[in-house]
């Protein structure tokens, strides 16, 4: 099943659109500015990379769930039929344990960014809400490996 036939992760694949379409404009109106007019967009800088960050782990999930993420095939060859099943089986358990541990920790993160009140420096973005936001992420990204682990000894 693709993630576009999901109704979990449809409203990610639309945010994400978004997000980047948003940053296409940021972008575009960034560099017309400095180049066109000598006057860049205020905190031009700040907000690419408020967006960019937004975008990588809106897209971490849908990206888990297809198993679309960068991977290096040097070994792939020479695993087949259910030796190749309990490899992947292995290698998605660790990436979700991998990313369920980077979340909790993120998590951990901007719950101490909120408690100090922190935000980005020209525009004071809270930064507590967007670390939130990029915890539940990847533990989501986390689930959707665990369900690629569970589902890998049954595959062809």
């Amino acid at each position: 099943m693709r993630f576009r036939e999901h109704w979990v992760y449809r409203p990610l694949a639309w945010l994400a659109a978004a997000e980047l379409f948003v940053l296409m404009l940021t972008v575009a109106l960034d560099v017309a500015g400095r180049y066109l007019f000598n006057k860049p967009l205020p905190a031009g800088y700040e907000l690419i990379q408020v967006q960019m960050g937004l975008l990588a782990f809106t897209t971490l999930p849908l990206l888990c769930r297809e198993n679309e993420h960068i991977a290096l095939g040097l070994l792939d060859h020479w695993f087949t039929g259910r030796v190749n099943r309990v490899r992947l089986f292995c290698v998605h358990l660790m990436s979700a344990a991998g990313l369920g541990f980077l979340g909790w920790r993120i998590w951990v993160y901007a719950s101490e960014l909120g408690e100090m009140n922190e935000g980005t420096p020209v525009l004071n973005i809270p930064l507590a809400p967007l670390g939130h936001f990029m915890a539940v992420m990847a533990v989501a990204g986390a689930c959707a490996l665990a369900v690629l682990a569970f589902r890998a000894p049954r595959a062809n």
